[in-house]
């Protein structure tokens, strides 16, 4: 696709997602699809995933491939194939140039190949732009502190003397923490280089740094008995971006400031400009787990793929399951699931430039 073309599908999609978010599209409800057209029965759909098995990412897609068969079709089954190489970027590249666009095959999206393409790396074939959304989830996560600074409150960490943070690298799930601290303008050093968060996590316990994050599923299961025995202090949650493209409260914390909450308590008004429009790509990019179809598959599969999950959605049992396995997170479907990761796929130059210049001076790192 040329630029051209590459520009007006932008805009088309743009135009589509202030439609969905007024409740209109074409003259019907929003995410309203015809009932199953029978395109997958007795057939195998692929998740193609660009990760070793055994990470979030691919935890995820497994349990899609565990659960949404029976909604997909008589006999329909769904598989993950895993494609690693270069953080995801590789996997996607091949489901870009070299994945036929028959409909048996959907992309998950998470961090990894996100982040490069948000911030332009030569090593990227793919735009999710030019594809279609099936499903999104946003999973979020919290900052928290070692008890030993002494602090109960978020503004009181502006006055502690020396705050060491711990993170993979400028590129990782963890730049979310990265790019709120610099929304609220918070002192800091980093340590790069820990292998995954689990390491951070072992840092801040044995005195190493002393402020961390960790996604929802890590902090409920590994830092919550911290708190409870007195060792690490909740400080805001970074929230996650509802249906409207807004910044809420993470579900899972739902008594937990997000850090927008921070912000205004300590400025006297909610965040705005380039620093808050960065926080949210930044967000979105990281944040959000997805299926996205090519846009020249056939209809009917993007059709029967999207109606599988509302009426998944609809399954009590089903939401029992997912919110027991993946905590209690919306399934957010086709142009909801869009309007999600808007943030990141239409951020400006300029709040892309912010991030660069933030992100060199700050922690001498080149996005």
């Amino acid at each position: 696709m040329n630029k051209t073309t590459r520009n007006a599908s932008c805009f088309t999609r743009r135009a589509l997602t202030l439609a969905v978010a007024a409740g209109l599209s074409s003259g019907v409800v929003a995410n309203s699809h015809a009932e199953l057209t029978g395109f997958y029965d007795g057939e195998t759909l692929e998740i193609l995933t660009p990760w070793t098995p055994g990470g979030g990412a691919d935890t995820w897609g497994r349990y899609v491939s565990a659960t949404i068969g029976p909604y997909l079709g008589e006999d329909a089954s769904v598989q993950v194939i895993n494609r690693p190489g270069a953080g995801g970027v590789q996997g996607s590249n091949e489901f870009q140039l070299r994945t036929a666009s028959d409909g048996m095959t959907v992309l998950l999206q998470s961090a990894g190949q996100v982040f490069p393409f948000m911030y332009g790396s030569d090593a990227v074939r793919y735009d999710f732009r030019d594809y279609e959304p099936i499903v999104a989830m946003a999973q979020s996560g919290v900052v928290y502190a070692s008890a030993d600074l002494g602090i109960e409150d978020p503004l009181e960490l502006w006055e502690v003397d020396e705050l060491i943070y711990g993170e993979v690298s400028p590129q990782a799930i963890g730049s979310m923490a990265l790019a709120a601290f610099a929304l609220l303008d918070l002192p800091h050093d980093a340590i790069f280089g820990y292998q995954s968060r689990g390491p951070t996590r072992l840092a801040l316990e044995q005195g190493e740094t002393n402020l961390d994050f960790q996604t929802t599923s890590a902090y409920t299961s590994n830092v919550e008995p911290l708190v409870e025995e007195g060792t690490a202090v909740p400080l805001f949650s970074l929230g996650v971006i509802d249906t409207d493209g807004e910044l809420v409260r993470d579900p899972a914390f739902p008594d937990m400031p997000t850090v927008a909450e921070v912000y205004e308590e300590r400025h006297g008004e909610a965040p705005s400009g380039v620093a808050w429009d960065a926080y949210r790509a930044v967000l979105s990019a990281g944040s959000i787990k997805m299926l996205w179809a090519k846009a020249d598959a056939p209809k009917d599969s993007i059709n029967d793929l999207r109606y599988a999950f509302e009426q998944a959605r609809e399954d009590e049992d089903f939401m029992a399951d997912s919110v027991e396995a993946n905590g209690p997170y919306e399934w957010l479907v086709g142009d909801d699931a869009y309007t999600a990761m808007s943030a990141t796929l239409d951020v400006s130059e300029e709040a892309l430039n912010y991030l660069r210049e933030t992100f060199k001076e700050r922690y001498d790192a080149d996005l």
